[in-house]
Parts: C-alpha cells; structure tokens; sequence
C-alpha cells in the first residue's frame, strides 16, 4: 500500500509539472501584406490584422515551442483592383531566449485560405475609346459588362491551401505579456497554374507579410 501511495504522488508530481511548463494566451496583431513573385507587379503594401491563441510548451528554460491559431485577415489594394483574403493560420514556432526577457522564434506556418476575393475598379470610357461608335445601339450595355468582369470576386483558380516560415523577434515587457515583430513568407502560390487547349500559364505569386503583436498569457 505504502509502494502504491508513492507511485501515485509521484505522478501526481510530475502531472504537475507537465502542466507548469505549458501557457495558453491569446495574441493580436497589426499587419503589413504585400505579394512577392513574377506576378506580384510590385504590389503595394496593404494593412490588415491577425487575432487567436497561443500556447507555449517550455522545454527549458531557454528553448520553448509556441503553436498558434488565429484568424488573419489581408487586404492589398491599388489603382487597378483590391484584394481580400480571410485566412485560417497556424504558424509553429520554436522559440530560443539567449538571455533573459529577449528572445527569437522561427518556424513553419500552415495556412488554410477561407475566403479570396479579388475587386476590380471599373475604368472610365467615353465614345472616342471605340471609334465614337454609341455601344447602346449595338445593345451593348457597357455597365453590366464591366460588372460581370469585375463579379469574380473569389477567384476560380485560387489554391486554399498555403505553407510557409516565419521568423520573429521579441521581448517579455511583464512576466505574461509578450510584444514581438515577425516576418512571414509564403513558398506556396495563392493560385492554381491556369491552363487551355494550347497554353499553360504558370502562377508565380506567394503572400509576404510583416507584424507587430502581443501575446497576454492568462495560464
């Protein structure tokens, strides 16, 4: 009996110190995403933002692994069109502290692309753009036809799933809030190779993406 009481607190014991190396918290972030690739066109910059949770595993006290789910919503948008993604990410981090408070991350990113949306602005064409002839009178209706090129929205090509690394910087500002800067790059495209009976159109456009966030550890 005495032998069974001990074998029992002693993995009560270490239940409890299992459980006192993990952390969950919940982290937000402003975002700066941009594409990068022989698509991209020198895409500006868009602001969008990224909020979920956190948990971090500390394997020492200098080594953890930090595995986030958030929701990530970009925007990117110039002269020509506007495009919206709402994304399902989740980055697995491994996090290095080389002295006390600071530390930096690094790792792979597995995202899941809910929603694509691509907006085009409509251009602006008096009669002089085709040859001064009035399209109405060969029952042409410029408005619907510029509305069904610009109804494309999602994008039938578009890929919903997306790999990628990050790699972040950080310091502990109190001992459950953390603030960091990351860079994230997609090495998967946003979209599928477009193909027809004679071409095949390769896609070469993947997410780039900066961040400041904080992460509040509430266990």
């Amino acid at each position: 009996m005495k032998k069974l009481s001990l074998i029992v607190a002693a993995v009560l014991l270490a239940t409890g110190l299992s459980f006192a190396q993990v952390h969950v918290g919940g982290r937000v972030a402003g975002t700066m995403s941009t594409f990068k690739g022989d698509d991209s066109d020198d895409a500006p910059w868009g602001v969008g933002f990224n909020a979920g949770v956190a948990a971090k595993y500390n394997v020492n006290e200098m080594i953890a692994v930090v595995p986030e789910v958030g929701i990530d919503f970009r925007r990117i948008a110039d002269d020509e069109a506007t495009a919206s993604f709402w994304v399902l990410n989740i980055p697995v981090l491994a996090r290095i502290s080389p002295v006390a408070n600071l530390y930096v991350e690094a790792g792979p990113t597995i995202g899941f692309i809910l929603s694509n949306d691509v907006e085009y602005d409509e251009p602006s064409f008096d009669d002089a753009d085709f040859g001064g002839y009035n399209l109405s009178d060969y029952g042409i209706d410029l408005d619907d036809m510029l509305d069904d090129a610009g109804s494309s929205g999602a994008g039938e090509d578009a890929n919903t799933f997306e790999f990628g690394l990050a790699f972040g910087l950080g310091y502990s500002v109190l001992p459950n809030l953390d603030v960091n800067f990351r860079f994230a790059i997609g090495l998967t495209n946003l979209y599928e190779d477009v193909k027809t009976e004679d071409y095949t159109f390769e896609s070469d456009l993947q997410n780039m993406q900066l961040s400041i966030g904080a992460t509040y550890w509430f266990m």
